[in-house]
């Protein structure tokens, strides 16, 4: 029977549903279907049986497990990171990195599997990779977030395989062997047979339709070849091609040839389901075919340098005829074309940046004169610039070749002073520049742009790096290689007349220099002596070299005469810097109120508003350290007290409470971040305000006694508010902070103890940082005795008729003549109302115009103004209850209204009044000349009795008088 309907048979029979189209009885297709069921029962239960026995158990040591397992991650993140799937990339890593630290522990002084060296690597060209707006607009929100994950956790974690990375770098290409045992993990040829290609199920089913013809035994032949060609994985449990036949041959001598039929159709009909694989023996032949590629692909690069660097993916060009289309041959006569083409790429969408360098390189190579080359360089700055992405900052490694490329540039011009870069040359339209023999040429372009982006992107780096890591300190070393490359521009603007270029790179040179001193200055100029027109310069002379007071000034003074008004503002406010941190108060005073800068610096931009709260600290420092304590209070008071010190500064983001800066806002304030080697110490800002506005405030607090006023205006409200706030305190320490320090010794200058307060001061561990310490301390000490002998004069002066001034000089440590001149000034300026006896040494305090004399006193008048506060409060509360809740204004017109009722009562009352005033006249005068007539013996009772009488008469009604009078007020 032909196996194609012994096949369709078995198909039939294996389904119970199915019905048999034969017309055969239901006896025979009952016993027909029992003993194919018994069959395949039976030949299940032998291949289970067949597989627990010949199937060897392999045991793997944990080594072997950790590797195979990083192996096959390590694999799954190189895909997922092609496919752009950073979200499985970033736990996959979390994953690899714990399995690597297991494996390191086993592996103890081994490395590490080469493929998880190599997922580091390219995970690290993947992240460090810039990506465009459009690119990142395409990615869902939890790939870019993944993608930000990895990239943060990248940088940190290849620091510690740098150097097997370094290996892997100078080696790129894996071979076969080494992808075999990447690991030395018995997985490895597991792992490389995935990597091929599965073979198709058509092969199998073609060699099934060739065999139909053929006998059975022929037939049965073609089925083990068939199962031997197909491979079983890992999981299979139908056993593999050698394993079926051997089961087969096994089977023919214990079975009938009924069972291996139905046998052999059961393992075909499984076979063309499950998953073929190559055998060894096909891998081992494809193992050539991979050197091979690898050798072509080396002669390519060879024959091509300027494709050098570029991934070979594989492909090639295909022309015409199937035949491989030739690469074009650039020579110096079409350098110019294939430069423009090149560069009218930039900026369009899918332009493969690091391909367009590269190919700049090459025509670099090919250029065939300095005309040519000066082209080529201009647009490879260009080029490399751009290749740097939306990343942060240009990687350093980009950087140190742009600088490289630019300084290449200068020496070319350097070397052929008739090319000329500016920016309003004209463009030539043919392309005969190879024909060029030295003649004047001028090419469009900008090199002050180059440098200014060189420079802004070596700040930009310095801004994102942290600055207390070696890699800080390491990138500050390209600072004078920078310094070097604006003094060459400078000179190459002077030689051909660029003004606005001159101002720039001036400006930009003088940024390079006004925060450092003139020591480290020096040594920095030192490096730019060997430079071709060093001693030509007509903006720094040769007679200013080693003065860099004198360099800082020229260069100021031309940016002065020649530069528009900001560059000129800036020039200004730097100089002024550099003068205050040289000690020179006075000259950086005089140049900031005789420029005005003050009265318009809030109309100037973010920068130059910046650069003049930097002027004005450090103006204040310069002044603290010559020990003028009131115009140091002066110029750094504003800054301090706004609580805004670094966003001023721009040192930093101080997040307000009230304040909530968007995400674009709070970029933009970043990027405006000085770098912090440029800093001020706020620190030290804060201390020298504090120390010199308790030198200040303390004494004026003490002459309140006299001085009304220093009670209600305190003259720095911060420190006032920090005192009250010591003050209150249950329990206060010691000093611990440089605060603590400044309101203990404010506490004891206030009591006379300057002892105390001198030494809190000279505690505080931050006067090291000013150059000059010791000078400092000594000043501050001078100035403590002074100002607390100024303090106990004021808390004092009301008790005092009298104090003598050797006293004084013997309790604060100061000469007489000292304290003489002192008190003199005191007396002079009206703060003390005393005078000097010269002749006895006694200063005599005068009470006449003391508001005061005693603080018993002065609390009793406090008393005395409260209780007339309360009593006239008292009265308004009365005159609203007898008004009846009307304001006292009402009181007037409700008298008004009765005011012509009692018009008659009021008149009558001030009659009776005259009246009674009258009686009262007429008695005294009667009484008086009955005195008199007692007097003379000779009285005349009847006159007498008349006068008394009359004047009881008129006595009488004037009592009465009085009396009504009297009820009339009332």
């Amino acid at each position: 029977m032909p196996r194609f309907f012994r096949g369709n048979e078995s198909d039939s029979d294996s389904d119970y549903d199915s019905t048999s189209d034969s017309g055969a009885s239901d006896v025979e297709t009952q016993q027909q279907r029992s003993t194919v069921t018994s069959n395949r029962f039976a030949n299940a239960a032998f291949d289970s049986d067949s597989d627990d026995e010949n199937v060897k158990r392999v045991v793997k040591s944990a080594k072997e497990k950790q590797s195979e397992e990083i192996t096959e991650v390590s694999k799954a993140i190189l895909n997922a990171v092609r496919a752009d799937e950073w979200k499985e990339v970033a736990s996959d890593f979390d994953k690899v990195v714990g399995i690597a630290a297991k494996l390191s522990k086993t592996l103890k002084d081994q490395k590490l599997p080469r493929v998880y060296i190599r997922c580091l690597y390219e995970l690290e060209e993947a992240t460090e990779r810039g990506r465009s707006k459009e690119e990142l607009s395409k990615l869902n929100a939890d790939v870019i977030r993944g993608f930000n994950k990895v990239k943060q956790r990248v940088r940190k974690y290849n620091k510690d395989f740098s150097k097997q990375i370094a290996e892997y770098k100078a080696n790129p290409v894996v071979s076969e062997d080494e992808s075999d045992g990447a690991a030395g993990a018995p997985g490895g040829q597991a792992a490389l047979e995935q990597r091929e290609p599965l073979k198709s199920k058509g092969k199998s089913r073609a060699t099934e339709a060739n065999s139909e013809s053929e006998s059975e035994s022929d037939s049965g032949e073609s089925e083990s070849e068939s199962s031997s060609e197909a491979s079983s994985g890992p999981d299979d449990s139908w056993g593999s091609g050698s394993e079926s036949e051997s089961e087969s041959e096994s089977e023919s001598e214990s079975e009938s040839e009924n069972e291996r039929e139905g046998e052999g159709a059961t393992h075909a009909r499984y076979s063309r389901w499950l998953k073929k694989e190559p055998t060894k023996k096909k891998v081992e032949v494809k193992k050539p075919a991979k050197k091979e590629k690898a050798q072509q692909r080396a002669a390519v690069q060879a024959a091509a340098p300027e494709e050098e660097g570029k991934e070979d993916d594989g492909f090639t060009t295909v022309g015409k005829g199937g035949k491989a289309a030739a690469k074009p041959v650039i020579t110096a006569e079409n350098l110019s074309k294939h430069l423009d083409s090149i560069l009218e790429s930039r900026g369009r969408k899918n332009t493969d940046k690091k391909e367009a360098v590269s190919k700049l390189e090459g025509l670099l190579s090919i250029a065939a004169n300095p005309l040519q080359k000066a082209k080529v360089l201009m647009g490879l700055v260009s080029a490399q610039f751009d290749s740097s992405g939306n990343a942060q900052y240009t990687p350093i490694e980009l950087w140190h070749k742009t600088q490289t490329t630019i300084n290449e540039l200068l020496s070319l011009l350097e070397a052929n002073p008739k090319i000329s870069i500016f920016e309003t040359a004209e463009v030539a339209e043919d392309y005969n520049d190879f024909k060029y023999a030295g003649e004047a040429a001028g090419l469009r372009g900008s090199l002050i742009s180059f440098v200014d982006r060189l420079d802004d992107e070596f700040t930009r780096s310095l801004q994102n790096i942290d600055p207390h890591t070696p890699e800080y300190v390491e990138r500050m070393r390209d600072t004078v290689p920078l310094y070097v490359t604006i003094v060459r521009a400078q000179h190459y603007f002077e030689r051909i007349g660029l003004k606005d270029s001159i101002c720039r790179i001036v400006l930009r040179r003088l940024e390079h220099l006004y925060y450092r001193t003139d020591q480290v200055n020096a040594h920095v100029e030192a490096n730019i002596a060997p430079l071709p027109g060093h001693g030509t310069s007509t903006i720094v002379p040769a007679s200013a070299a080693g003065n860099m007071e004198a360099v800082i000034h020229s260069l100021c003074a031309f940016l002065y005469q020649n530069a528009e008004p900001l560059l000129r503002t800036r020039a200004m406010l730097m100089q002024i810097f550099n003068h205050a941190l040289h000690k020179r108060y006075y000259v950086a005073r005089d140049l900031l109120l005789m420029s005005h800068i003050q009265e318009n610096v809030h109309q100037a931009d973010v920068n130059t508003q910046v650069l003049y709260n930097r002027a004005l600290a450090q103006l204040g420092l310069a002044a603290f350290r010559l020990g003028k304590i009131q115009e140091a209070f002066d110029h750094t008071l504003e800054l301090v007290s706004s609580g805004r010190q670094r966003e001023l500064l721009a040192q930093g983001v101080t997040q307000q409470r009230t304040q909530q800066l968007s995400p674009a806002e709070e970029q933009l304030q970043r990027q405006r971040q000085l770098p912090f080697h440029i800093n001020i110490n706020l620190e030290l800002l804060e201390c020298v305000f504090l120390t010199s506005s308790m030198l200040i405030e303390i004494p004026y607090m003490a002459s309140a006694n006299t001085n009304p006023e220093a009670r209600r205006a305190p003259v720095s409200r911060l420190f006032r508010r920090m005192l009250d706030f010591n003050e209150r305190q249950v329990f206060i320490g010691p000093p611990e902070n440089t605060r603590d320090h400044i309101m203990a010794a404010a506490k004891a200058l206030a009591t006379g103890d300057w002892e105390s307060a001198r030494d809190f001061v000279q505690d505080i561990k931050i006067w090291s940082l000013l150059p000059d310490c010791d000078e400092i301390k000594a000043t501050l000490a001078t100035r403590i005795q002074i100002e607390a002998l100024r303090t106990y004069l004021f808390t004092y002066s009301t008790q005092f008729e009298s104090v003598g001034l050797e006293e004084l000089a013997d309790m604060f440590g100061l000469s007489v003549a000292k304290v003489y001149s002192l008190l003199a000034r005191m007396v002079y300026g009206g703060e003390l109302q005393a005078s000097i006896d010269e002749m006895s040494g006694v200063l005599v305090f005068s009470r006449a115009s003391f508001e005061v004399s005693s603080r018993l006193q002065q609390t009793a008048l406090t008393l005395a103004n409260k209780v007339n506060t309360f009593a006239d409060v008292n009265e308004r509360v009365f005159e609203l209850k007898i008004n009846g809740g009307n304001p006292p204004g009402d009181r007037q017109q409700a008298g008004n209204e009765q005011g012509h009722r009692h018009q008659g009562e009021r008149d009558g009352g001030r009659s009776n009044q005259q009246r009674g005033r009258d009686g009262q006249r007429g008695g005294r005068d009667g009484g008086n000349q009955q005195r008199k007539d007692g007097a003379n013996g000779n009285g005349n009772a009847n006159a007498s009795g008349a006068n008394r009488g009359r004047g009881a008469r008129r006595g009488g009604p004037g009592g009465g008088g009085m009396r009504r009078g009297g009820g009339g007020r009332r």
